[in-house]
């Protein structure tokens, strides 16, 4: 069994040895929005990238704050775990909580702190999206614990709008299926270091970054996809042109209006954005070439893909 690490030492290199349960929903091709399964096979295989944001930080940082706001609402105590924790059977298959509460009753939960924009938290619904129920249902399954509580503290334009506290049961069916399909992925995928099938356009770049020059031949399939892909192109660059005339004729319409109103709804707007500074690279270019030149950074080839 592998011992828990300390998430002060917790480094890049160490995140490509284990499957985190922020992982688990990708890996589960239940949740894609913003990484593929090729992405996660890439990380492991080649390294994460650095990456950290406001949002990111902010996250961070008012976790204390919410530890206590929890101790309050439910009446217990939270202790930070700070602990990279590892699944008794599978030491690829790892989590670290935001927090454990220690209860009255003498048992403990699971603490998930999470935080929102009012957009994002209303798209949500009552209950967590897919990725955040998979993410706890497998710090359950790794830490033995057999509830869970989520923290969530909505943010809208003027600030924080609500914060509150959600509970969960362990579900061992779903937690069983998701750790199968992870254990698949890395010992079919991981281990010999073989891909996955790419799914997104971001995939297959990553995938065949470059063109060797030579030419294949297409076999019948391929060929009526080609000439699908032609029609739909067609049929888009039409329908982008007669939206583009309709847009034109109701902002003649408009004129200097900010907006149409139909039975007192509002059915249409044309508002002024706040102006915005750019840099003006043609003539800083002309005026301090070598300037210019001495922070120019040479990218990698590009593909592009054109039908014919």
């Amino acid at each position: 069994m592998r011992e828990p690490i300390k998430q002060d030492t917790l480094d890049l290199t160490l995140r490509q040895s284990y499957i985190g349960t922020s992982e688990w929903a990708v890996v589960a091709l239940l949740h894609n929005k913003y990484k593929s399964l090729y992405d996660i096979y890439n990380d492991k295989i080649n390294g994460y990238e650095p990456f950290d944001n406001i949002r990111m930080r902010l996250g961070r940082d008012i976790e204390p704050m919410m530890a206590k706001w929890v101790e309050e609402e439910i009446n217990c105590k939270v202790a930070i775990d700070g602990y990279v924790r590892f699944h008794p059977d599978y030491d690829f298959l790892a989590t670290n909580l935001d927090g454990e509460c220690h209860h009255a009753d003498t048992t403990r939960s699971v603490l998930e702190i999470k935080t929102a924009s009012s957009i994002a938290r209303e798209s949500w619904g009552a209950e967590l999206p897919i990725q955040y129920y998979t993410q706890i249902q497998g710090q359950m399954m790794i830490t033995g614990l057999r509830k869970a509580h989520v923290a969530i503290l909505t943010f809208g334009y003027a600030g924080p709008e609500k914060f509150e506290i959600q509970e969960y049961d362990y579900n061992k069916e779903f937690a069983e299926e998701v750790k199968n399909k992870c254990v698949d992925f890395w010992f079919n995928h991981i281990v010999p270091q073989h891909p996955p099938e790419a799914t997104t356009e971001s995939d297959i770049k990553n995938q065949f970054p470059v063109a060797n020059g030579h030419t294949k031949e297409a076999g019948l399939e391929v060929v009526a996809r080609v000439e699908t892909l032609r029609n739909l192109m067609r049929e888009k660059k039409a329908i982008e042109e007669t939206i583009k005339d309709f847009k034109i004729e109701i902002q003649k319409e408009m004129g200097e209006a900010n907006a149409l109103i139909y039975e007192d709804e509002k059915i249409v707007s044309w508002n002024n954005t706040k102006a915005r500074s750019r840099f003006d690279q043609k003539t800083f270019k002309e005026e301090h070439p070598e300037l210019f030149k001495k922070y120019q950074v040479e990218g990698g080839p590009i593909r592009t893909f054109r039908v014919k």
